[in-house]
């Protein structure tokens, strides 16, 4: 994890010496909120839906650099914890909702375009670190086996050295399988929507 944050940092500020700009680094902190939706299947023991969108939070340290014209590169240790609910339905009707929590550290490598206060940012953002908990593992387990590159897209707002940003992330393929584990049987299962948006405030130094 710290080899590759090392690799971006030393990436930016190769690029901060040979555009002459100064490297600035910072950190910014927001929450989340999932969509996340699979179509209903049914297991031996239960019918497994997906739930409501649930709320997260996620936390970076940012280095940013200008690079040409009203361009900036930025790139970000990320933490982010993000919440999963399913809902099983079992023969007799009996319904139990179950919580699936994420732990996630990315990289985000982000492209800005600058247009006065407001810049738009769009890049691929790469997990180096992941695990799950289940509020009721003996129930339901889930591995989240997609890829380990998504992409993300936003809009921010600079005021001086702070900055919000409002942004969504998805994964680039138009179909991920995760595997669920329902009662000790295990499938995977076809995501049919998968994203994240998040509003977060920020400070440059």
């Amino acid at each position: 994890m710290k080899r590759s944050f090392c690799l971006v940092l030393l990436l930016l500020c190769f690029v901060s010496a040979a555009c002459a700009q100064p490297l600035r680094v910072g950190f910014r902190a927001g929450a989340t909120l999932t969509d996340y939706a699979v179509r209903d299947t049914k297991f031996s023991a239960a019918t497994l839906s997906s739930g409501h969108a649930r709320a997260g939070f996620e936390t970076a340290l940012v280095a940013r650099v200008a690079i040409v014209g009203k361009m900036h590169l930025q790139g970000e240790f990320e933490y982010n914890r993000t919440g999963y609910e399913f809902s099983l339905r079992s023969q007799s009707g009996a319904r139990q909702n179950v919580m699936i929590y994420a732990n996630r550290i990315e990289i985000p490598v982000f492209l800005g375009f600058n247009a006065g206060p407001i810049h738009l940012l769009f890049g691929p953002a790469f997990r180096i670190s992941h695990s799950e908990r289940s509020t009721s593992p003996q129930l339901l387990k889930v591995g989240f086996n997609n890829s380990d590159i998504a992409l993300t897209g936003g809009l921010g707002l600079g005021l001086h050295h702070f900055f919000l940003e409002a942004r969504v992330t998805g994964y680039p393929r138009s179909s991920v399988h995760n595997t669920m584990t329902v009662s000790g049987e295990r499938r995977d299962i076809a995501v049919t929507r998968q994203l994240r948006w998040s509003l977060s405030a920020g400070f440059l130094f």
